[in-house]
């Protein structure tokens, strides 16, 4: 089970100008996961996710182990491989047609942090970890929302694409490949050696 921490509350005041919204930080903003076990039927996860009203699910390798989700499972994946592709959803796993690896953010960055990834991934949805723990999900549409109802400013405030490497593991940003490099060898080497791992199964 993926251990799942609750945001703490903060007191909002007076409505925000576009440079004060994007520097809050995404935990303000992160609404409960939803999750589903990776060897769920998809029909389940599709029911789920019409019960919660929300457009993904966050996958958990089962009920027994605990760590961050393995998968994102969203309104997309459904229609472009299970609908258009003419599968049979009670018969196909959530592992089967997830996204993967899921595109994590600090609890602690700011929102401008978080469009600026989404933006430069080419992706609406983010699984906001603190400590190592999810405790919830940040979208565009989340963002759009709040930022309509918190702000004074009748116009989204424009976010710059991010300059640099993105870390894949934990969304740092570095000047040079080389960085990057260094940082994955030095703080992601168990991350690593174990993708390494499954590429090797997978070939041999």
């Amino acid at each position: 089970m993926i251990k799942v921490v609750k945001a703490s509350a903060k007191k909002r005041t007076k409505k925000p100008r576009g440079n004060d919204f994007l520097s809050k930080p995404v935990s303000n903003f992160a609404t409960p996961p939803v999750i589903i076990f990776a060897d769920d039927a998809v029909t389940d996860a599709a029911k789920l996710m019409r019960d919660k009203s929300t457009g993904s699910v966050l996958v958990a390798e089962n009920a027994k182990e605990k760590g961050e989700p393995i998968g994102i499972l969203t309104e997309w994946d459904l229609l472009s491989k299970v609908v258009a592709a003419e599968r049979d959803g009670t018969r196909i796993r959530v592992r089967e047609v997830m996204s993967s690896p899921v595109e994590k953010i600090d609890a602690s960055a700011r929102v401008g942090d978080a469009l600026r990834i989404m933006l430069n991934r080419g992706i609406r949805r983010l699984a906001v970890m603190e400590d190592g723990a999810l405790i919830g999900t940040v979208t565009q549409t989340n963002m759009n929302t709040n930022w309509k109802r918190l702000s004074s400013s009748k116009f989204f405030p424009i976010v710059e694409p991010i300059k640099g490497h993105i870390c894949m593991y934990c969304a740092s940003n570095f000047p040079t490949l080389k960085k990057l490099s260094e940082h994955i060898e030095t703080m992601h080497e168990e991350s690593l050696f174990l993708e390494m791992q499954d590429k090797q199964e997978i070939n041999a």
